[in-house]
């Protein structure tokens, strides 16, 4: 019998990502498609934006698909920092965890064990922009 464990971070690696430039105003978002690292099956979509001096944002993980989406506000900053990252490509891609504030089940197989989409806010997150 699996052994459940309760996390609270999601690891994510970015696959691709688009620039949107949206509107006569050009306001910028970044769109990752990202596959889990600690999950075992399923994909993640992630749309960023420059907007607040501080991380914020909130995750829907769907019960009837392994599908999550992810928005999330960063300083403008971070989003420089990110963007010119995903340019400079070293062969490694991008990696992100996210903190969440509700915990996920998880078994000893990676399997996320849900009956309910949950919609959790992301309380903080760390980047692993490769350089060389």
């Amino acid at each position: 019998m699996p052994k459940i464990q309760k996390v609270s971070t999601i690891s994510i690696s970015v696959f691709s990502a688009d620039l949107k430039l949206i509107g006569f105003e050009s306001r910028r978002e970044l769109h990752l498609s990202c596959g889990l690292i600690n999950i075992a099956r399923g994909n993640c979509t992630i749309i960023m934006r420059p907007d607040t001096n501080e991380v914020n944002g909130e995750i829907l993980i769907s019960s009837e698909r392994p599908v999550m989406n992810a928005d999330l506000s960063v300083p403008p900053i971070l989003f420089d920092q990110v963007q010119n990252s995903l340019k400079n490509n070293v062969g490694r891609p991008l990696q992100i965890v996210l903190l969440l504030d509700k915990y996920l089940h998880v078994d000893n197989q990676g399997i996320l064990s849900i009956d309910d989409d949950i919609k959790a806010n992301i309380k903080d997150m760390s980047w692993i922009l490769p350089v060389r």
